[in-house]
């Protein structure tokens, strides 16, 4: 899930069709080729950067809580007919909770054993 953030990253977001060229990995190596966005200045790339790398584990959280909710689907549609159909909503009711209000490092809830009436 997790990815390098760098220069291209931090452009992206900053100044989205913004057309440049970057040779390397370094600001220095940055060619800015649009006439009509401004180039941004090395210290606006890694405020950005910073940025970025701070909200990665926040956006990692909810990946993982919005898979694992996506994967227990299943357990609370009407037919399925399993007697701890509770464990599975509060389970998932933690899982929306981690999507909401996304946390660095998670502890992400023991799914329940499925229990067949």
């Amino acid at each position: 899930m997790s990815q390098t953030i760098g220069i291209p990253q931090a452009l992206s977001t900053l100044t989205p069709n913004a057309q440049w060229a970057l040779i390397g990995t370094v600001y220095s190596g940055l060619q800015w080729l649009d006439s009509v966005v401004a180039k941004p200045t090395e210290q606006e790339v890694n405020a950005e950067i910073a940025r970025l790398q701070a909200e990665e584990p926040l956006k990692n959280c909810k990946e993982e809580a919005k898979k694992r909710i996506a994967a227990s689907d299943w357990s609370v549609l009407p037919d399925v007919g399993l007697s701890n159909v509770s464990e599975f909503e509060a389970y998932r009711a933690t899982l929306r909770a981690l999507i909401k209000n996304p946390v660095a490092n998670p502890s992400f809830p023991t799914e329940p054993n499925p229990v067949w009436s």
